[in-house]
């Protein structure tokens, strides 16, 4: 049987949700995969819906908006792109493939552009084939959820919503951020966030040692122990046992 992905695309009210109406009533012809969720901006669209539609056991997710320029609310889609970038870098390391997730701008009158991208995006998808989000081990399910609490995390969230600001306008202290160097400190706070919550993921399930850690995620022993004094601190682990005086943790 031939593979039919699953998508779901979040389509921006003022430009690519027009757009896609156009299409409709033109009679245009295009892949039946896609789910429609109209948003006011694709600006709107929080990176953990993303995530959600993954653990969800969909196939792929498309993020469509107004052209750069042209955006409803002016920067929208200039944080959209933003957001869709760290997006795609965190699936990667999640083990998803980044092309699972597509943004791309459609204006009103671009019906035929809207059926050309949902045409050749749901046959990417088939080309890369299912998501197994029910593996046996569940490992992949794991990964999402701390995919998930990642988004979530204040710091994270603090640095995509105030991106403009601290490049263009600077901190407190009116210290500005290169876009280089923004993008490096997100994309270590997002790494660095992610493993804590992986930990944490597979703490909540079970008591687990340093060692039965690093089996799991072929992490080094040692940067486990520095994740894990950063999650005690927190108060987001204890320890649950000794065992042959090999402690193990357990989340909170």
């Amino acid at each position: 049987m031939d593979f039919e992905p699953r998508i779901v695309s979040f389509l921006c009210n003022w430009c690519s949700y027009a757009g896609a109406d156009f299409a409709g009533i033109s009679r245009f012809q295009y892949p039946t995969n896609i789910r429609v969720i109209r948003t006011m901006c694709s600006g709107r669209v929080d990176p953990v819906l993303i995530v959600v539609a993954f653990l969800s056991g969909l196939d792929g997710v498309l993020v469509l908006g107004c052209h750069p320029g042209d955006c409803h609310y002016l920067t929208g889609n200039y944080h959209a792109e933003k957001k869709m970038k760290m997006t795609k870098k965190l699936l990667g390391i999640v083990g998803i493939h980044p092309e699972r997730l597509h943004l791309d701008w459609v204006s009103a009158t671009e019906g035929t552009r809207f059926v050309d991208i949902v045409t050749s995006f749901t046959n990417k998808i088939k080309s890369i084939g299912p998501l197994k989000t029910d593996e046996t081990d569940g490992s992949l399910r794991q990964r999402l959820q701390a995919a998930r609490a990642t988004l979530q995390a204040e710091k994270v969230r603090w640095l995509v919503g105030n991106e403009i600001e601290l490049v263009e306008k600077g901190n407190v202290y009116g210290e500005k951020l290169s876009p280089d160097k923004l993008e490096l400190l997100l994309d270590t706070t997002v790494y660095d966030e992610y493993i804590k919550n992986w930990i944490a993921v597979l703490l909540g399930e079970r008591p687990m040692s340093v060692g039965e850690i690093a089996e799991v995620t072929s992490l080094d022993p040692q940067i486990i122990s520095s994740y894990l004094v950063d999650l005690e601190q927190a108060s987001d682990v204890v320890i649950h046992s000794l065992e042959h005086k090999t402690r193990k943790y357990i989340k909170k």
